[in-house]
């Protein structure tokens, strides 16, 4: 049975055989596509040559075409994209003033008083003013490391960014830009200050506070300002102002400055407040990596006082040629491991090796600066090494009858005229036409009182004056007549236009 069905496999394959071999011959087949249809057969597959594929074109199917096509088509817009991108950023580089690294020096030379402060119940701070740029700056990576040239007598506002507070009595309030611009509209030399206008119980007040931030910090300006119980813009800045309050702005001014250009070495001394314009330097020798000595010098009455604490440590870590030295006056019932008590000749000598041969910047309250003047004199400083800034200036005591001099004496001095009041008075011996107008409620406005921030501009059309200080005087305003009332002592008789 098992060779009889073999033998049918065989009859079979036999017939199959001469079945195909008879197609091959009936339809003119290819001998190979007919052997591939045996072989699909036997082996159960679909045939391996469709009618599809005979017919088919050779090339790239119309789905992989569409595909390539719209590849290519998205490539070239990104790169289109890209070069218009570039061509705008190119524009807006051209559109940015170069300029050298830092601020410009300053250019002038060492002279006895600086910008003021505020008025007597303010004493903002230095130059006038209270400024602080913590050295969290030194974290801060600048908007642009150049420097326009400093701005002169710019005005407007800036906002308020942030406010953070230093001791229980001193605010640091961060003013920006209040346009798209990232930039300040102005820059500024190390040293220098701000005049600020506040309205307060409907009359318009003007306090000067230094700038404590480094020039190369061009995105803000910070202002640090101590609150003073009688300050009537000091304790509005304190209490009122708000994160996005905008405030008058006005310079920067004044002379009391140092960018590394004037010496090889400075000695900054300070009290209270009147660090503020010292840390600005501070910061900026340090950012620029200034190869010279710098020793600041800091007295205050306590350890709660002492404004710009952390700052300072930050700073002397990032500066090995920063030598700071601070004294409590009234450390009581503290921990302060440092020196103890006011500024002594001692206490100079041990912090600055070769003092009188040194370039020395001062700033601090009144008294305490003629204190410390008498002691840079008596060490052999000479007073063209000597820069000082004066703050919280006192206000003239009036008299009887709004005088400052002796009520029982008459005025015996020249005659001044202010023409827009139609008012005319003759002047006391030593008083200024600032103190005069005040007598005749003429309404000046002021701020810092000793001849640096320039709110007291006015005319003179006539007659002859002295002035101790003209900083705040351009040569353009000294060839228009124009004088500080502040300053302005009458030689003759005198007409302002005020």
């Amino acid at each position: 049975m098992q060779k009889s069905v073999g033998l049918m496999h065989e009859g079979l394959d036999a017939l199959g055989a001469g079945i195909a071999a008879r197609r091959v011959l009936a339809e003119g087949k290819a001998p190979r596509n007919l052997a591939l249809d045996w072989f699909k057969r036997e082996m159960n597959l679909a045939s391996p040559i469709g009618p599809e594929m005979a017919s088919a074109r050779p090339g790239i199917a119309s789905f992989h075409l569409f595909a390539m096509v719209l590849l290519v088509t998205f490539a070239i817009v990104m790169v289109a994209m890209y070069f218009f991108k570039m061509r705008r950023t190119a524009a807006l580089f051209k559109r940015i003033e170069p300029g050298p690294d830092g601020p410009p020096p300053s250019g002038s030379p060492p002279s006895n008083g600086g910008p003021s402060g505020s008025a007597p119940t303010d004493s903002p701070g230095a130059g006038g003013a209270e400024a602080t740029l913590s050295t969290r700056a030194l974290s801060a990576v600048p908007v642009s490391q150049e420097s326009t040239p400093a701005t002169a007598n710019w005005r407007g506002r800036l906002r308020v960014g942030s406010i953070v507070t230093e001791t229980p009595n001193v605010k640091t309030f961060r003013l920006l830009s209040t346009t798209d611009d990232r930039r300040l509209p102005f820059s500024f030399i190390p040293g220098q200050f701000l005049n600020t206008t506040f309205w307060i119980g409907g009359a318009r007040m003007n306090r000067s506070y230094s700038i404590s931030s480094s020039p190369t910090q061009r995105g803000y300006a910070e202002l640090t300002v101590r609150r003073e119980p009688r300050g009537a813009v000091s304790r509005h800045i304190n209490d009122l102002l708000k994160v996005g309050d905008h405030v008058d702005v006005e310079g920067p001014v004044g002379k009391f400055t140092f960018d590394g250009s004037e010496a090889n070495s400075v000695v900054l001394i300070a009290g209270g407040v009147g660090i503020t314009p010292m840390m600005s330097i501070a910061r900026y020798l340090t950012e620029q990596a200034w190869a010279g000595d710098i020793f600041l010098i800091y007295a205050c009455r306590a350890p709660a006082d002492f404004i710009f604490a952390n700052e300072l440590a930050v700073l002397q870590r990032a500066n090995p040629k920063l030598h700071v030295t601070v004294t409590m006056s009234r450390p009581e019932g503290t921990d302060w491991p440092g020196p103890r008590g006011r500024l002594t000749k001692e206490l100079l000598t041990q912090a600055v090796p070769d003092l009188a041969a040194r370039r020395v910047h001062l700033c601090g309250p009144p008294s305490m600066m003629e204190a410390t003047k008498a002691l840079l004199t008596a060490l052999g400083v000479a007073a063209e090494q000597l820069k000082t800034e004066a703050f919280g200036a006192p206000k003239p005591a009036l008299g009887p009858g709004g005088t400052t001099s002796n009520p029982t004496v008459a005025a015996s001095g020249p005659l001044v005229t202010f023409s827009k009041h139609n008012k005319s008075a003759k002047i006391h011996a030593g008083q200024t036409i600032l103190e005069l107008s005040e007598e005749l409620a003429i309404g000046i406005e002021f701020s810092c009182r000793v001849g640096t921030c320039g709110i007291c501009k006015v005319t003179m059309t006539s007659g002859e004056v002295e002035m101790a200080v003209e900083d705040a005087l351009s040569p353009e305003d000294k060839t228009n007549g124009v004088i500080l009332a502040c300053q302005a002592k009458p030689k003759a008789a005198v007409t302002v236009e005020a």
